[in-house]
């Protein structure tokens, strides 16, 4: 009995002699309301603040078809639709792409359209086969006119060309692709094989990037005949 006795008074002693500011002090911490200014001076461990990420040029991708026209043509003038349309990559880990397109007819009425579209791609090198990029990519839209939709997946394999050619760098793409048309509901397939050239006409301090593309090509499709085709790409865009 005296034992607890002994363990009651002697804390109730300790309390008694603790100075009265101390014990008001701790009251008014109590009492007061928890506020991030109040965590900053009463918490030793602070919140360290999550750096923003900031938006990148390179995820957004803005595009024009013929908006311009010149009357110094090579071949006889046809009207062409009017397009202008955006993408932008909404998650930074994720090659994921979302946009949409606004086309103007160029019919007697010009009707303007617009379109929803979304893109997805993958790729993957294997060293082990020589450097061969193997691709695999999906994309398709919604038509706000005729109330259909697109779908169509595609696949690239591009084999490198050990060509002496100075500054040119070579390779071999073949690509498979199959669409469907959710409109006529019509499944269409193909394949593509390529010879690609590409140099770079500037260096990597210049302000702008210079690159010339090269590419001849021959199709193939069921039920229809074999098509070649030769394209002359320049691309400027900023270094960035």
């Amino acid at each position: 009995m005296i034992l607890l006795i002994r363990r009651l008074i002697f804390p109730l002693l300790a309390l008694m002699a603790m100075p009265v500011a101390s014990v008001a002090d701790e009251m008014k911490i109590w009492s007061e309301n928890i506020t991030s200014a109040w965590l900053d001076n009463h918490v030793a461990a602070r919140r360290a603040g999550r750096p923003r990420s900031s938006p990148r040029l390179n995820r957004t991708q803005i595009w024009a078809n013929n908006i311009a026209r010149s009357d110094m043509q090579a071949f006889v003038p046809t009207d062409f639709d009017r397009a202008v349309g955006a993408k932008m990559q909404p998650f930074h880990d994720y090659n994921f792409l979302v946009g949409t397109e606004l086309i103007r007819g160029s019919g007697e009425v010009s009707l303007l359209s617009s379109k929803a579209t979304w893109e997805a791609f993958l790729t993957r090198d294997w060293e082990r086969l020589g450097g061969v990029r193997f691709g695999l990519s999906t994309a398709g839209f919604v038509d706000s006119i005729q109330s259909g939709y697109s779908q169509s997946v595609s696949g690239t394999m591009d084999i490198p060309l050990d060509l002496s050619l100075h500054t040119w760098s070579t390779e071999l793409r073949l690509s498979p692709s199959m669409n469907l048309d959710g409109l006529n509901g019509d499944i269409s397939t193909g394949l593509l094989s390529e010879i690609i050239g590409q140099t770079r006409l500037t260096t990597p301090a210049d302000r702008f990037r210079s690159e010339l593309n090269v590419r001849l090509g021959y199709g193939l499709a069921p039920n229809t005949r074999p098509v070649a085709s030769a394209r002359l790409e320049l691309r400027i865009a900023p270094n960035l």
